[in-house]
């Protein structure tokens, strides 16, 4: 049986691939802005350039049981790409968030029922 191939990536492809990365990175979106609506009862994200995101709380990992001044109170991460409740303890990354990913793996298998619940009462 053969040995499985190994690939070594040199020092400058990393540094290359770095400086690709911060070329793009002032296209990427920032939050500038994140509010909890109890009237809606969802979290709304604006961004650097004007658009917004609206994600219902119950699709959203640790904030299913929290409640008042514990989800209104956000602080925006690492320049615009996270969000956290400090009172809570959690923390999510905003680029995840807008693929659909609103927690852990299991969260998310989870999730499938409680969407269509959330359509439902819509």
């Amino acid at each position: 049986m053969s040995k499985p191939a190994r690939m070594v990536t040199t020092d400058a492809e990393i540094d290359a691939a770095i400086e690709c990365a911060r070329m793009y990175e002032k296209y990427d979106r920032k939050v500038v802005r994140a509010t909890y609506s109890q009237k809606t009862d969802s979290l709304r994200l604006v961004f650097d350039d004007g658009a917004f995101y609206v994600v219902p709380r119950l699709l959203i990992q640790g904030l299913s049981n929290a409640e008042g001044k514990a989800l209104e109170c956000i602080e925006i991460l690492d320049g615009g790409t996270g969000v956290l409740w400090p009172s809570l303890d959690v923390a999510h990354y905003v680029p995840a968030m807008l693929a659909g990913v609103y927690g852990s793996e299991k969260w998310m298998t989870g999730l499938h029922d409680r969407k269509e619940k959330l359509i439902e009462n819509g």
